[in-house]
């Protein structure tokens, strides 16, 4: 069950990147601000994707899809990592 949770935790935690490079890759093409405030501002892609749901709402349930899968795998491995 711990190598099953570790690939499920790997697997979600690629999706997740993916989801969150198309993320960036749509708030790039609208400015360089947006696209380092994204990047370096914690809350503020909540903020862009509040402003622009139709362009970003896809990019988002990926990443949060893989986020959850990453959070499963990390359940049904028994990670603990601050140890």
């Amino acid at each position: 069950m711990i190598a099953f949770g570790f690939i499920i935790f790997w697997l979600g935690m690629t999706v997740w990147l993916v989801g969150n490079l198309m993320f960036l890759a749509i708030v790039f093409r609208t400015s360089l601000v947006w696209f380092f405030g994204c990047l370096f501002v914690p809350f503020l892609a909540l903020i862009y994707f509040l402003l622009h749901p139709k362009q970003t709402w896809r990019p988002m349930l990926i990443a949060t899809v893989g986020c959850l899968a990453a959070g499963v795998g990390y359940w049904l491995g028994g990670f603990n990592f601050l140890q």
